[in-house]
């Protein structure tokens, strides 16, 4: 069994410690887009993967109640610009997204009638700003931003437009995952009791990131998912599908609510 994680911060309750509850399990560590491209390549059976990828693949089973998911800023998602949104006219997406550089553009679209020339861009960030007037970024590198550039939330900026939660990530693959689910839920259960201690072990004596750690899994990321994240994760899907971006998905094919 090859199970893709996510190497962002934003992935730690949901599988820490996963080595032992599946000591049979390869873990392979990856940025969200190529845990998409290995599923795809049928290099890994299961991943925490970008939902994005599963309106291309309708066929991928689904863990339901669990993923990565936000209602307000979820902090580790942004939308980075030298100007104004409205004046954005050159849009440099991240590379390891697919949900959130479709989000943004999303956004841009319906929030300030921007349609910007879309290219991709290198790893780096602030490369990434030289190449165009905005870029999306995601992950760790969003997390801890300090520049001086205008950001913007995407979590919270799609939770004051549509009024739902947004749902980034759920674990899926091509194989049946009703024998990995109480696993995974196990691991999670197990990480959401201990979250102190796994923000002070991942910050060492930095006591200021601890907290931010902390605060960032309890109070941004919602893992346990619903009906009313199914109903944001519905709707992105069809915006996404109106703007060309994915194919149709119906109704009640992808499913993030609790079983």
């Amino acid at each position: 069994m090859r199970v893709g994680v996510v190497s962002f911060t934003n992935a730690v309750p949901l599988a820490h410690g996963l080595e032992e509850l599946m000591p049979e399990a390869e873990l392979v560590r990856l940025p969200p887009s190529r845990i998409a491209d290995a599923l795809e390549a049928g290099a890994l059976d299961i991943g925490l993967v970008p939902v994005a990828a599963l309106a291309s693949h309708p066929e991928w089973n689904v863990v339901s109640g669990l993923g990565i998911a936000s209602e307000g800023p979820v902090r580790s998602v942004l939308l980075i610009s030298k100007v104004a949104p409205e004046n954005i006219t050159r849009l440099v997406l991240d590379p390891a997204s697919r949900t959130s550089n479709q989000l943004a553009r999303l956004w841009l679209e319906h929030r300030t009638g921007a349609a910007p020339e879309v290219r991709s861009g290198p790893a780096r960030l602030r490369d990434r700003l030289d190449l165009g007037d905005a870029t999306v970024a995601i992950g760790d590198e969003a997390l801890f931003w300090d520049g001086d550039a205008v950001s913007i939330d995407l979590g919270g900026a799609w939770t004051e437009w549509t009024g739902l939660p947004f749902v980034f990530a759920v674990w899926a693959g091509p194989h049946s995952t009703a024998d990995l689910g109480p696993a995974l839920l196990r691991c999670y259960e197990t990480n959401a009791a201990r979250l102190g201690s796994l923000a002070r072990s991942r910050a060492g004596l930095d006591g200021e990131r601890a907290e931010l750690l902390e605060s960032y899994w309890s109070r941004s990321i919602r893992y346990r998912l619903g009906e009313r994240e199914n109903q944001g994760l519905m709707r992105y899907l069809s915006l996404g599908a109106e703007a060309g971006y994915f194919e149709p998905v119906g109704k009640g094919r992808i499913h993030v609510q609790r079983a």
